[in-house]
């Protein structure tokens, strides 16, 4: 046996381990300290990444989701304020300031504002009719345009393809089934309000309530591609945002109205409606967007437009 040559099962450290060749780096405390480090870091990147939060942002960003909220925001506004004139029209025909008269005491304003919101609804001296041919022909196309709008922003989050008439139809029903809902809420919000406990009874109605049309509604607005399981996620929490918001809107319009009406007049109202409504809109594009993702939607990565096929829409819609 040469000389200096490790012996096979010798303790003693080889000519090797003596003497490190050139370039190679050993494995110190610190070494070891960073790359544990390393790890976790890189652990905890891809936890946020894969969180809800993180594949909500990532969905709303690639389906466009602030000019979705902005074209759903401005759709509305040119459609409810046209629709508010001709509600005010036909209500007032005995008493020209009925409907402004209502519209201060909903948003709880009085003073310049009061004054604002009655000259923005209350009915000329001598006006006749309700609405033209023309009036009317606007405000059918801006509904039309509203609930075709809707109607892609829960097409995009799931990622659908639209299907032309029958989803025009289908978006009609949903839009219906909402406003009428959020009558039929407002007029038993108005009688339940003076009970004991009035307030509490009427939010938790309000959610019950809304988690059922809004289970509904998106299934309407997808075309019924989507089975309820996957919706019901996502109908929960936009009925619980929705009787949240109420009580919010309730809060916070009076002092929006009269801050406006105060600095601006009769168009700071309509600013203040705007504002509200494209408030609203958000937390409409966001409730398309959790939906899609707590229902089960494909999750998304990558550039606008790569998203594929949810794997929620195989089987039928009921």
């Amino acid at each position: 046996m040469k000389v200096g040559r490790a012996v096979r099962g010798s303790t003693e450290p080889s000519d090797a381990d003596a003497h490190p060749r050139p370039g190679r780096r050993t494995s110190g405390p610190r070494e070891r300290l960073s790359e544990i480090g390393r790890q976790r870091f890189a652990g905890l990147v891809t936890r946020v990444d894969s969180s809800l939060p993180a594949r909500c942002f990532r969905r709303f960003i690639l389906i466009n989701g602030r000019d979705r909220v902005l074209v759903l925001g401005g759709q509305a506004f040119t459609t409810i304020i046209p629709l508010l004139i001709v509600v005010a029209g036909s209500a007032s025909r005995q008493d020209p300031d009925a409907f402004a008269d209502r519209m201060t005491h909903r948003f709880h304003v009085s003073g310049s504002s009061a004054q604002a919101v009655r000259i923005l609804f209350e009915r000329p001296p001598g006006a006749t009719g309700a609405i033209t041919v023309a009036g009317f022909v606007v405000l059918v196309l801006a509904v039309l345009s509203l609930t075709s709008s809707l109607q892609r922003t829960y097409e995009a989050a799931w990622q659908l393809p639209a299907l032309g008439l029958r989803g025009i139809l289908h978006s009609l029903t949903a839009t219906g089934l909402l406003v009428t809902s959020l009558l039929v809420l407002s007029l038993v919000a108005r009688a339940l309000r003076h009970l004991p406990a009035g307030t509490a009874l009427v939010f938790v109605l309000r959610t019950l309530a809304a988690t059922v049309v809004w289970l509904i509604l998106q299934s309407l607005l997808l075309s019924r591609r989507v089975p309820i399981r996957h919706l019901l996620p996502g109908a929960i929490v936009a009925g619980v945002g929705q009787a949240v918001l109420s009580l919010y809107s309730a809060l916070w319009m009076p002092h929006l109205i009269q801050q406006n009406a105060d600095r601006y007049g009769i168009i700071g109202v309509t600013f203040a409606i705007l504002t509200w409504l494209i408030a609203i809109c958000f937390c409409i594009v966001v409730a398309a967007v959790l939906s899609a993702e707590m229902g089960g939607a494909t999750r998304v990565s990558g550039e606008p437009g790569s998203i594929g096929r949810s794997r929620a829409t195989v089987g039928p819609g009921l």
